[in-house]
Formats: structure tokens, sequence, C-alpha cells
């Protein structure tokens, strides 16, 4: 304890010696008229009205609905003045793979209905509507109709939850989402088709609404005697549907569908700011999003849409009227389909591919107080270390710091607040690595591009109906705009005079990470302790390598920053890492045609290519599977992954690590 406690005060010595020394400010690293201009020419309120346009699409990937929000950014970046619209196509045929993604057929519903019945047959009050709630469908619902009686079969996903219960011809009642329940209830027991009441994704709200309708979905690969339909409702329908049976009643429904997979298009839509280096703009500051989802799909995600494009707007304009000069490097805007869209595009365009060196990334960021979301700006993942995400937290702390200070009555440049909306403090979280949208292909190991990811987390409307244009704030549109346009704008035009306050901003945050490693590993054994210090101080020296990107003409600054590093890690650690053996001595590396991470949207490669019998046997899953296959690279060692995995998302075992790696060595995506 002795030892502990006068390494944290030799840490805390350090703290207050290079913030007092080099103080980081996100004006030493932007002028402050550059973030002046963005503020004042970023507009909430144009971003709310192309918000309010996209939500009335029901925007699944390659249907009709999609193509015309597709239509609207376009016109719009023409209106703005961009010359570089393109919008790419790829075929949306069930069977063309793009890197680890099959692409999907398009789906397009022409009418679909859910009647309730009365005692004599005749319809008494609708359920579902495909023309006035298109969410009600469950996503990829094929043709159908029946008239039939209505079994609760509960959680519908084992044959215990089926027994003495006849569903043959019949439609059933299930809290599981459609496609978790298609296989035994319509497959193996027979059931017409299935009505769902999945309730919201898990909040301290879940389940306290009973008005949201959820997003539901069926597989777009059905089994051949599983294919069928889904309507979604809402819990407090189910609950009387269920009133009625608990008491015995019959009740009788009426659904009809129809619905279908077709050959089509995914349409993909990018603009550029072109850079005005000669060299300098092959390299690309890509900002995403993603353009699909059911209507109304307000905060998920049109807002990211609509925030990327007042961005585009912006930056246009700025340029234009020479408030700005033309960036040295290229700025791309990309709209595609969430996950499978980005996969797409990376694995057909490795050319463009190449030149990106940076993603700004927005799902979800404009969620108002009703929706109770939390803003948050998370990182790359530590297969993909980076400066990028310190510079995306220090301007999102300086619109913290602003925007409080406005709400506070305090006088200040930078209140960065819509007429039409909130004057709430923004209070974004800045956070590590977050999972479950477009970043994580651009981070993914086959192409490895670090940046920012700008995100709403929790919101108690996220996937249903109550997902709506009223509860979105123009506000945090603008902010997040405004974060966005700032950090890509420091990364096209980084120069020698950022080198000092990028390198000041990365000793700062390596003290503070330091210490909060410190605090963390007392709970752990020598031996993980130890591993776990090994890879924070790998993980700070690859964020100073990372500036070589940018800044190649660096390196003596650079090596100067890395023995403050090694004079920092003296002090806090000393102990050696023990040898390691068998399985955990195993290097693994990757099989470079196959491009791509091994979930991704409405197909998973690692689920496909595995028996039901084979994928029981691996037990690492989410964030750790995704980032274990981003650290192979013919030189970790798996007790390497193992431990960058613990560092991250807490410990895992390194024969679950190995027997996922094995599982992935089987299917050719990697050879030790």
């Amino acid at each position: 304890m002795k030892v502990f406690l006068k390494r944290i005060a030799a840490v805390s010595v350090l703290v207050y010696s290079v913030t007092l020394g080099v103080q980081a400010d996100v004006r030493q690293l932007i002028p402050e008229t550059t973030l002046k201009a963005f503020a004042e020419e970023t507009s909430g309120v144009a971003a709310k009205r192309n918000l309010d346009q996209i939500t009335l699409f029901h925007r699944t990937r390659a249907s009709r609905q999609y193509h015309d929000a597709v239509v609207h950014i376009e016109n719009q970046l023409k209106e703005y003045g961009f010359d570089t619209v393109e919008v790419m196509e790829f075929p949306a045929d069930g069977k063309t793979m793009f890197g680890t993604q099959k692409s999907r057929y398009a789906w397009n519903v022409d009418f679909a209905e859910l009647w309730l019945l009365d005692g004599e047959g005749n319809k008494d009050r609708r359920l579902a509507s495909w023309d006035a709630m298109p969410l009600s469908v469950a996503q990829d619902s094929l043709s159908g109709a029946a008239t039939a009686s209505l079994v609760d079969i509960g959680e519908g996903t084992t044959d215990a939850h089926y027994e003495g219960l006849d569903i043959r011809g019949k439609l059933v009642l299930t809290e599981s989402q459609p496609g978790a329940v298609a296989d035994l209830a319509v497959g193996k027991y027979g059931a017409a088709g299935i009505v769902s009441y999945a309730p919201n994704q898990k909040t301290a709200w879940w389940k306290e609404d009973d008005r949201l309708v959820r997003w539901g979905h069926l597989s777009s690969f059905p089994n051949e005697n599983a294919k069928t339909f889904g309507f979604m409702i809402s819990l407090g329908e189910a609950r009387k549907l269920q009133a009625r049976l608990q008491n015995g009643e019959e009740v009788h429904l009426n659904a009809k569908i129809d619905a279908h997979h077709t050959v089509g298009t995914y349409e993909l839509i990018t603009a550029t700011i072109d850079g005005a280096d000669p060299v300098l703009k092959e390299q690309e500051i890509a900002f995403t999003c993603h353009l699909d989802h059911p209507r109304p799909g307000a905060n998920d995600n049109a807002s990211g849409c609509v925030a990327i494009l007042e961005s585009a707007r912006a930056m246009k304009k700025l340029i234009d009227e020479g408030s700005l000069p033309r960036p040295k490097r290229t700025i791309r805007f990309i709209w595609p389909a969430e996950i499978e869209g980005s996969i797409i595009f990376l694995a057909a365009r490795p050319d463009i591919a190449a030149r990106i060196k940076a993603n700004i990334h927005m799902d979800m960021v404009g969620g108002g107080l009703d929706s109770k979301a939390v803003f948050r700006i998370a990182s790359s993942p530590y297969s993909v270390p980076s400066f990028i995400p310190d510079v995306g937290h220090a301007i999102g702390q300086f619109v913290n710091n602003e925007t409080l200070a406005f709400a506070s009555g305090l006088a200040t440049n930078f209140p960065l607040h819509s007429a039409e909306g909130g004057k709430e403090p923004l209070m974004a979280i800045m956070e590590g690595f977050s999972s479950g949208s477009d970043h994580q292909v651009f981070n993914e190991g086959s192409w490895g591009i670090p940046g920012i990811y700008l995100h709403d987390w929790p919101d108690r409307y996220i996937h249903t109906n109550f997902d709506t244009a009223a509860t979105i704030d123009p506000t945090k549109l603008k902010r997040a705009s405004f974060v966005g346009s700032s950090t890509a704008w420091f990364l096209a035009n980084i120069g020698a005079e950022s080198i000092e306050p990028l390198l000041a901003l990365l000793k700062n945050n390596a003290v503070a990470r330091t210490a909060v490693l410190m605090m963390q590993a007392q709970g752990m054994n020598s031996d993980d302790r130890t591993r776990m210090n090994d890879v924070h101080w790998k993980h700070e020296a690859g964020k100073l390598d990372s500036l070589s990107i940018f800044l190649p003409d660096a390196k003596q600054e650079v090596s100067k920053s890395t023995n403050f590093l090694d004079e920092l890690r003296a002090v806090v650690s000393t102990s050696t890492i023990a040898v390691v053996n068998g399985n955990a001595a195993t290097v693994f590396t990757r099989n470079a045609g196959i491009k791509g991470p091994m979930s991704a949207f409405g197909y998973g490669y690692l689920e496909d290519k595995l028996n039901a019998d084979e994928r029981s046997l691996v037990k690492l899953s989410g964030t750790y599977a995704y980032e274990a296959l981003n650290l192979v690279n013919g030189k970790r060692t798996v007790q390497d992954i193992r431990d960058v995995l613990s560092a991250q998302f807490g410990l895992v075992s390194v024969s679950d690590v190995y027997d996922y790696l094995s599982a992935l060595e089987s299917i050719n995506v990697i050879s030790r």
C-alpha cells in the first residue's frame, strides 16, 4: 500500500507539472476565428428542416423509399453547390459477397394490415397497418394471409415454450423478436404468422411506456419452411390481448400482407470538398452516418444524416465566400445503409478506402430532453491507436464548457444555441470504444481507419414509433455538426504548427489515463496488473506514433514525448511480464482476401460458415470478438490479444480467446 501511495503521489506531481506547463486548449489546435466561423454558420434549424423531410420515408435498404431519401440528400447537396455528388450503386441480389457481407435482397411492401375480429368474424379494430405505420410490419416479412385464432407462446425460443400448445395454422403472440421464433413457431410447429410485442432496447425506461411499437425483424435469408410474416404491436395492446386469452376467450385476427424480396440496388451517396494541396488532397477525412431505418427514425438516424449534411453545407459556404480557405486534404461525406453499406463501400472501392485517414461518424446525435438522450463522443479501439479521439474529446470538452457557461448565464462567444432549440448545456461524455454502428467497420482490422463516434445513449425511443422529429433538438444538431466540422477541419489542415499543442494534449491525457489505470488495476493479481500496464504504455506510444500519418516530419518531437512516457512508466511500473507458453504463445495472421467483421448486418459470416455445434463452442462475443480479430496481425500472441481485450473491456480468459481464434482459423479467416 505504501508503494502504491508513493506512486499515486508521483503521478499527482506529474499531473500538476504537465497541466501547469502546457494547459491543453482547443484554441491552441484550431484558431478561434475558424471555430467562430463554424459556430455562426452551422444551423440547427436548417438541419432540422432536412430531418423533417427524411423522416417521411421508411428507409429500408434498397427499397423505393430509401431511394426517395437518397434523392433528397442528392438534391440538397447540389443546391449547396457540390459538383462532386455521386450515387454509387451495388447489387442487392441475395448472393454477391462484399468482403464478409452478403448482399441482401431489396425488400418492399405493397400492403399489410392486421385486424382484430369481433364475435361474428367481422373486422373490429385495426392493430397494424403498413400505410399508417410501416414500423408495425416486421422487416423482411413475406406475403401471406390468415384468418385465425391467436395463441400466446411467451418467449417462444425453445421447444419447451410450445408444450401443450396447438399452434398449427394459427397466429402466435410472442414477447421475442419474430426472427427469434420463426424457425420453431412456423417452421417446426406450423404457425400461420407472428405477432410480436418485443419491448424496446433495455434502458431504465424498459417496458415503462406501453404505447411503443418496436422495430421488428425476420431473417433476410429465411429457411424455406420458415418463410413467414410478422406484425409488431405495442406492449399495451399485447396486454389487452393476453388478458382476454387468460380469461378463456378466443381471440381471432385477420392478417394480410403483400411483401417481397426482389433483386434491387444498394445506393450510397457521397460528395467531396476536394483538397487544395497537390499531394495531401489524395488523403481523405470521411464523414459517415447511416441513411436507412424505419419511418420515422428521427434520432436513429436521420439526425446523423442531417448533421453531416449541415457540416457539408456550412463548410462549402464558408469556403465559397472566402471565410475559410480550401482544406489541404479532401473531406468526404458518405450516406450508406447501416454497417452493411459501409462494408460494401470499403470492400468494393479499395481505391477510396486506402485514401481515408480518419472517420467522423454520427449515429443518433439529436435527441432532446424527452428522449432522455445522453450525448457521447467515443474513441477508436485499442487495435487502432490514434491521437484523433484526443482531438475530438478536446473539442467536445470545449463545447461542454462553453454551453455550460451559456446555460449558467455567463458571457461566452460560443453558446452554440439554435433559435428553435434548447439552451441546456451539452454535457457530452468522453468515452472509450463503443460498438454498434458504421464506425466499427472503418475501425475494423481490414481497414484500420481511426476516428470518433458521436452518438446518444440511452434514448428511450430508439427503434420505436415515438422516435419522431418532435423529439429532436435543433441546438443538439448544431452542436454535433460543430464538433464534427471542427474535428474534420483540424485533421484536413494539420501541419507543423500543430505538433507542439498536439503533443501537449497527448501528454496531459497520458498522465490522466495512467492515474485511472493505477486505480483500476488495484483489484487485479500482480500478473494481470503488470500486463494491463504493458498494454497501457504500448497504447500511449501508439497514439504518439499515429502522428506520423499526418505529420511525417515530426519524428524528433515525437521521440521526446516517447521519452516522457518512459519516465512516467518508470514511476508507476517496474515489474516484468512472465514468459508465455502453449496456446497462449500462438501467433495468428489475417487472411488478406477476407475483409470485414465477422458479424455484419442481416448476415453473419462466422454464423454462416460454422454449424450450430461449432458455434456453441465459441464463448467470445460482442466487442471482445470484434476486437480480437482486429488485433490479429502476425505478431501478437494469443496472450497479447487477451491482454489488450482485458485492458479495454474487462478481464477475459486466454482459453476463450484461443477458442475463438481457432474457430476463425477453421474457416480460413486467419491462419497460424
